[in-house]
């Protein structure tokens, strides 16, 4: 019975640990408002965040509302929930190689990997898709972040822009 508990224990505080870290990558810590700022020339007026966990993965959003609305940024960071290290790692592999059970990856994920353009100079790897806005899908180890850009500007102006906000928002996710 000891050792039943030191186990309980053990795996109980596995999981505050990751859970400790995953609290400390919030997606709305991933971007400094003057990060924002420089990419966009616009000040953040408003960030909303949100928080899900949907089995083995926690999906942190952060909504950036910018003065010229359509200029706004998402950002999602997608990270592995207590024990399975490899969740994430495992939805990106699915979604952007076509690799395991393609069916289990999330809707906008298996759109988005259609589109997929590989992007180098990035993250560990990393995916531009064009829609009515550009996402950067950007991996770093076993979590990955989608940041959304939309307005006025042309595919290479946004693509620019997303490079250098992600790679703000790599730097916290050390």
């Amino acid at each position: 019975m000891a050792n039943r508990t030191a186990q309980l224990v053990a795996v109980l505080a596995i999981g505050a640990a990751s859970m400790k870290g995953a609290a400390q990558a919030e997606a709305c810590a991933l971007l400094p408002s003057e990060a924002i700022r420089q990419a966009t020339g616009e000040a953040v007026t408003a960030a909303k965040g949100a928080t899900a966990i949907v089995g083995k993965l926690r999906q942190s959003q952060c909504f950036y509302s910018l003065p010229t609305f359509t200029n706004s940024i998402s950002v999602t960071l997608t990270s592995p929930v207590g024990l399975s290290r490899d969740a994430a790692r495992e939805r990106w592999e699915r979604s952007f190689h076509g690799e395991g059970d393609h069916d289990s990856a999330a809707g906008e994920e298996k759109e988005a990997a259609a589109k997929a353009e590989p992007l180098s100079g990035v993250g560990d790897e990393a995916f531009w898709v064009h829609s009515f806005v550009g996402n950067l899908y950007v991996r770093k180890g076993n979590r990955y972040i989608r940041i959304s850009l939309g307005g006025k500007m042309t595919d290479e102006e946004r693509r620019t822009r997303a490079k250098a906000l992600a790679a703000v928002a790599l730097r916290q996710l050390r």
